[in-house]
């Protein structure tokens, strides 16, 4: 006696009781059935589950995640350690330019862990963080040095006497962060506020001064001055959007250029200059209707 084992039954079948001595027609068609029924079932049940992965995702592109946020650095005299992602980051290795500094970096920046000297001689005190970013062959105590030296000049922003300046470490509050990164990472960070530099010029932003590390590193060809002059222009001219300054145009062909001027894109007929103060007095220029 053979055992068929059904959905809730069990029916004892004698053999040959079918035409040569198989299932009866009767019963062939039920089990037929059953297995139809069956593998049916199999489908609809294959398919929800892969419909469910579908509705929710087995990976990161599914679900989307939002990119990473750049945090307030922590500048100072000490080691530089890797911490903020900028959005956009390619995390992997630079990769180096024609000219030896990376095209693109990892979009992380390291921090010193101390203060800088209080810069000026009068007025309420503004702190500014620094950070450089990771792989593209600059210190960032080198870096903070030059900038110390450039903001704390008599002939920078603080001859106004309206106010002193001092960078801080990352743990005290300030009121923005000057940024040294790759032509790739500047770009990016700079899209985020619109502004589009072509991976070429540096640019400002609420709260973040960002120098390109090309112009840092070569000028621009037109500059006929030395390379300390070129980065006086670059820190003064964006710090300087940072304290409300606009663009200003050259006053007249052979005169020093103001430092609000654009002078990275030309020096129409002016001579380099990078400090907004000359003999005492704030230098300017027409501002750009």
């Amino acid at each position: 006696m053979r055992v068929v084992q059904g959905n809730a039954d069990r029916r004892r079948i004698p053999r040959g009781t079918g035409p040569a001595g198989g299932w009866p027609p009767a019963e062939r068609r039920a089990r037929r059935r059953r297995r139809r029924a069956g593998v049916l079932a199999l489908v609809v049940v294959a398919a929800s589950l892969i419909g469910f992965d579908l509705v929710h995702g087995g990976s990161d592109a599914a679900e989307g995640r939002a990119p990473a946020a750049v945090r307030e650095p922590g500048p100072g005299a000490g080691s530089a350690v890797p911490d903020a992602a900028v959005p956009g980051g390619v995390g992997g290795v630079p990769r180096p330019s024609t000219s030896g500094h990376p095209v693109t970096g990892p979009g992380t920046f390291g921090y010193l862990t101390g203060a800088g000297p209080v810069l000026g001689w009068a007025g309420d005190l503004r702190r500014f963080h620094i950070a450089v970013e990771d792989g593209i062959g600059q210190r960032a105590d080198e870096f903070a040095g030059i900038v110390d030296a450039t903001l704390g000049d008599e002939r920078s922003w603080v001859a106004s006497r309206q106010f002193r300046l001092q960078r801080v470490p990352r743990a005290v509050a300030a009121e923005f962060t000057i940024y040294l990164a790759s032509p790739g990472t500047s770009e990016r960070m700079c899209a985020l506020g619109g502004l589009a530099t072509e991976k070429y010029t540096s640019c400002r932003l609420p709260g973040q001064v960002i120098i390109n590390v090309a112009r840092w590193l070569e000028a621009v060809p037109h500059f006929d001055a030395p390379l300390a002059e070129y980065r006086a222009y670059a820190i003064n001219h964006e710090v300087g959007h940072q304290f409300g300054m606009g663009h200003e145009i050259c006053p007249a062909a052979g005169r020093p250029a103001p430092v609000m001027q654009q002078q990275t894109y030309g020096m129409q007929g002016c001579l380099p200059n990078g400090w907004p103060y000359l003999g005492g007095t704030r230098y300017t220029g027409p501002p750009i209707p």
